[in-house]
C-alpha cells in the first residue's frame, strides 16, 4: 500500500511538472512571437523614416529611371531605362539604342523580346519579372501594408549587421531583404530560383549611392549577381517620380 501510494504521488508530481514546463514553453513561444511582431513594426517604421517618411513614400505611384548598364556576361555597355507604375506594372529596356531586350510586366502577365517584337514571357522569365517588381516596389509596399513580410532576425553582410525580412511574392520565390541595422536602408535583396534540371541559383541585387528625389530616397547604383557572381551594374543618372507616362508604355503592342 505504501509503495502504491508513493508511486501514485510520483506520477502526480510528474504530471504537474510536465504541465508547468509545457505552460512555460507556451509562454516563451508567445513572448518570442510577440517580440518579433513588435520588432517587425519597429523595423518598418525605421525603414520608412530612412526613405523620407511614410507620407512621402506613400505618394510614389510611378518611377522612371534612366542610366547605363555594364553587362559583365556579354562584356558590353549600353543604355538602360526602367518605368514602374503601382500596382503591378514594370517595363525595362536594356540597350534600346542597339535594339536590345524589352521586358514588360502588366498585372501578372509578362512579355519580352526585342524592339516591337514581343511575345509572352517564359515561366522562368515571368517569375523573374515578378521578383524584380517585388523588390522595386520596396519600401512602398511596406508603407501601404501590401507586402506580406516577416522578421527573420539579424545576419551579417560585408561585416555589418543587417535585419532580415522575408517577403512573400505572388507566383515568385520569397524575397529576402537585408536592412542596414544603423541606417535602416535596404542594402541587398535576393531570391532562390529553380533552374529546372540545372538546380537552383540565388539571384540578387545590392544597393548603393542613395539619393533623395522629391523627398524620397532611391539607390542610384544597383549591383546584380547570380550564384555569388557579379553579372551587371546599373548606374542610374536620372530618376523621376509621379510623372505622366507615355500611352501604352506597358502594352505588348507598344
Amino acid at each position: 500500500m505504501f509503495v502504491f501510494s508513493r508511486s501514485k504521488n510520483n506520477l502526480i508530481f510528474l504530471q504537474v511538472l510536465c504541465l508547468i514546463l509545457f505552460s512555460g514553453l507556451l509562454q516563451l513561444v508567445s513572448v518570442r512571437v510577440h517580440a518579433y511582431e513588435g520588432q517587425m513594426q519597429r523595423t518598418v517604421n525605421n525603414v520608412l523614416e530612412a526613405y523620407g517618411g511614410k507620407n512621402n513614400v506613400l505618394k510614389i505611384k510611378t518611377v522612371s529611371a534612366h542610366g547605363r548598364i555594364d553587362d559583365f556576361l556579354r562584356k558590353t555597355t549600353g543604355g538602360y531605362a526602367r518605368t514602374m507604375r503601382r500596382p503591378g506594372e514594370l517595363r525595362i529596356d536594356i540597350m534600346p539604342e542597339r535594339g536590345g531586350e524589352v521586358r514588360i510586366l502588366s498585372h501578372g502577365k509578362g512579355f519580352q523580346g526585342s524592339g516591337d517584337r514581343l511575345s509572352a514571357a517564359k515561366p522562368v522569365s515571368l517569375s523573374s519579372m515578378r521578383y524584380q517588381y517585388g523588390y522595386l516596389d520596396l519600401p512602398m509596399s511596406l508603407a501601404d501594408g501590401s507586402a506580406k513580410a516577416v522578421h527573420k532576425g539579424i545576419e551579417e553582410l560585408h561585416g555589418r549587421p543587417m535585419e532580415i525580412l522575408l517577403i512573400e511574392l505572388a507566383s515568385a520565390p520569397d524575397l529576402k531583404v537585408y536592412i542596414d541595422f544603423e541606417t535602416h536602408l535596404i542594402r541587398r535583396v535576393e531570391a532562390r530560383f529553380d533552374m529546372g534540371g540545372m538546380g537552383s541559383s540565388v539571384l540578387g541585387t545590392e544597393y548603393d549611392n542613395f539619393k533623395t528625389v522629391d523627398g524620397a530616397v532611391f539607390p542610384f547604383t544597383l549591383n546584380n549577381f547570380a550564384g555569388g557572381k557579379k553579372i551587371s551594374i546599373l548606374s542610374i543618372t536620372r530618376l523621376t517620380i509621379n510623372r505622366a507616362l507615355p500611352e501604352g508604355v506597358f502594352s505588348s503592342n507598344h
